[in-house]
């Protein structure tokens, strides 16, 4: 019984070397039959070879896929497309053409995929990040059963080595959707991807595709940026080393931008954003000497093997010098001094209109009837109110001598 693993195996071989068949032509009506045959294309050595009966002086290989057309010589009854050999998930029209003494022969083939229509991976993609880690990512087929799994596959074309997946993203029903791959060594070849499935209702298509590894890298952003203000000369002198990357240690090969803004409005409008190309360092002209800055840089590639696309963004640095009074200071300070202008104004206006004494009446000082009265005995007065038996009584005799 064959295993699972070796089925995988066998598909996988097949789709490697394949061998292919379908038409020739010569120019010599004496030939019978085609002296070129057992064509075989090896997809991961982008190599196709042929077996001849006669000797032929020149010859000549082409793959057609889609409008896309390559044509190179052959030597040794082999043609090498090298990264310039076009994918072949879609099918393609292939031909040799040998030229000798007695004419010229064209074998004319057509490549077709094994497998259901629609049951290969879609959007496809990878990318390089932190130097040398690489994630890929795809979608199962419209028309791929639901137990199809898929199987990643890859050579670097310096090697010939074909290495699978080392450690698959799979999806909640545990299909692979993704992989990981670590110490990803960027050469300046395209390298080779191929997904194929398998299940176990139908055949499974395969995907494929020729992709130059530094252009689907994500650079790091630039290391080790300082900033030096001068003080009399009222700007600062930025500098910073070339992003980390595995193929290329040319600090030319870069372009930065630089992006500056106001400490104390992160948020707000960036008050600088500069390019600068190929060099490491640039003179910042401060426009306010009471302020402190952020600053955060990233990279692109500007020339060489180096991805165009701009990389991540470095961590704010810090620089400048702090204002006298902050911005937020001034408002409390002005908030303060026109509450009490205001309460200024509206005391000497109340007390110019007369408000003031409506607002706040004044309290009468209660009447001292004892204020000029004679000097009265005052042993006689408390004989007199303990002497007296009522409190009428009391009343009259104090009156009395108030009198």
């Amino acid at each position: 019984m064959v295993t699972p693993i070796a089925l995988i195996f066998m598909t996988q071989w097949m789709l490697l070397i394949t061998q292919l068949c379908v038409g020739w032509h010569c120019t010599d009506s004496e030939i019978l039959d085609s002296p070129i045959r057992n064509l075989r294309l090896n997809q991961w050595k982008m190599e196709l070879s042929w077996m001849s009966s006669m000797n032929f002086t020149e010859s000549n290989c082409s793959v057609t896929a889609g409008d896309f057309t390559v044509t190179v010589k052959a030597r040794n009854m082999k043609c090498k497309f090298g990264n310039i050999m076009p994918p072949l998930h879609n099918g393609a029209n292939l031909s040799v053409t040998a030229v000798n003494m007695n004419g010229t022969c064209t074998s004319i083939y057509r490549y077709i995929p094994q497998g259901v229509s629609g049951s290969a991976i879609e959007n496809f993609s990878c990318v390089i990040y932190n130097v040398s880690l690489m994630n890929c990512t795809w979608q199962a087929g419209r028309d791929a059963p639901g137990d199809t799994q898929y199987f990643l596959y890859w050579q670097n074309p310096r090697h010939d080595d074909t290495m699978e997946c080392e450690l698959y993203i799979k999806d909640e029903n545990g299909r692979n959707m993704g992989c990981r791959f670590q110490n990803v060594k960027i050469e300046p070849e395209k390298a080779y991807f191929l997904v194929n499935g398998s299940s176990k209702h139908s055949l499974i298509r395969f995907y494929d595709e020729y992709i130059w590894l530094y252009k689907i890298e994500k650079l790091m952003p630039p290391s080790n940026i300082t900033v030096n203000c001068d003080e009399i000369k009222h700007d600062c002198i930025i500098q910073w080393q070339r992003p980390q990357i595995g193929h290329s240690n040319i600090d030319k090969c870069f372009k930065y931008q630089i992006n500056i803004k106001y400490k104390d409005n992160p948020e707000g409008k960036r008050i600088y954003n500069y390019t600068k190309d190929k060099e490491n360092s640039y003179t910042f002209p401060r426009p306010n000497m009471r302020n402190k800055y952020l600053l955060k840089m990233r990279a692109a590639g500007s020339s060489c093997l180096v991805s165009k696309a701009w990389g991540e963004w470095s961590a704010p640095v810090e620089f400048g010098n702090e204002a006298v009074i902050s911005s937020s200071m001034w408002i409390l300070l002005v908030v303060a001094f026109v509450t009490v202008l205001v309460t200024i104004i509206a005391i000497l206006f109340c007390k110019r209109t007369g408000c003031w004494k409506a607002a706040f009446p004044q309290i009468p000082e209660p009447k001292n009837n004892l204020h000029g009265l004679p000097d009265a005995n005052p042993e006689l007065m408390e004989s007199r109110i303990q002497s007296t038996a009522s409190e009428n009584e009391e009343i009259i005799l104090v009156a009395d001598i108030l009198k």
